[in-house]
């Protein structure tokens, strides 16, 4: 006997989330800021394969989409600093569960545990 399906349909709300974080590298920049507020300069460093172009270009994208906040120091030298907005803080237990999902070291409640070169040793090599 052959069973009725239901028709299959795209969901407009995770569509959304992969046009905003399905981008390189912008899952590995918000990552590094739900870490803590981060200069660019700190952020380029951190990924030094990313041109500073396209990391800018990223990080006006997530300003744009209300995820990141541009703060301008206006001190000698002048420094711009980015961090997150209470949406994009709210990206957390999704990024939590992508590391979990990916294998990351969890404790004993199934959370990943905080970056350190002992628990992500692995990853160096």
């Amino acid at each position: 006997m052959v069973q009725s399906r239901l028709p299959l349909h795209a969901c407009s709300y995770t569509e959304e989330v992969f046009r905003v974080l399905g981008k390189r590298w912008t899952g590995l920049l918000i990552d590094l800021l739900l870490q803590r507020p981060a200069r660019f300069s700190e952020l380029a460093a951190a990924l030094p394969q990313l041109s500073k172009r396209v990391l800018s270009e990223r990080l006006a994208e997530l300003q744009d989409v209300g995820l990141v906040i541009r703060e301008v120091d206006d001190g000698r030298p002048v420094s711009v600093g980015y961090r997150l907005t209470e949406r994009g803080q709210g990206l957390s237990p999704a990024m939590d569960a992508l590391r979990v999902w990916a294998g990351a070291p969890v404790d004993e409640h199934g959370q990943p545990l905080p970056y350190s070169a002992a628990t992500h040793s692995d990853e160096a090599g």
